[in-house]
């Protein structure tokens, strides 16, 4: 699989309720240690919502300040996006793009990487 197939499937909870698109997805460098160099990346969580471009601009929970006009609408946006963590989701139909999580799981807000 690959990143772009998860790139705007839709996000469906176990009872169907629809929690809108996947707009980026969340990595980490924690996996095992590959050429004695550094460690492996992967997937830890896909971000669900509108807000999702600050991430990508490094508006990410306060890692960069910028302008301040730019800060507070980045912030404003980040407020929308959902974090729908790897271990909540149940199964990926490639044929609809429907992402459907597990009973008792939903997007949860946005805690920072690996949190």
């Amino acid at each position: 699989m690959r990143i772009t197939d998860l790139l705007d499937s839709h996000v469906v909870g176990a009872d169907g309720t629809d929690h809108g698109k996947v707009r980026e997805v969340r990595c980490v460098q924690d996996g095992p240690v590959r050429g004695a160099v550094q460690a492996a990346w992967r997937v830890d969580a896909l971000m669900v919502g509108s807000g999702a471009v600050g991430g990508r601009l490094g508006y990410y929970n306060g890692q960069v300040r910028g302008p301040w006009l730019v800060r507070v609408l980045m912030r404003r946006a980040e407020r929308k996006v959902r974090i729908v963590p790897i271990p909540s989701i149940d199964t990926f139909d490639p044929t609809t793009r429907t992402i459907r999580l597990r009973p008792g799981h939903a997007p949860v807000a946005d805690d920072g990487p690996g949190q």
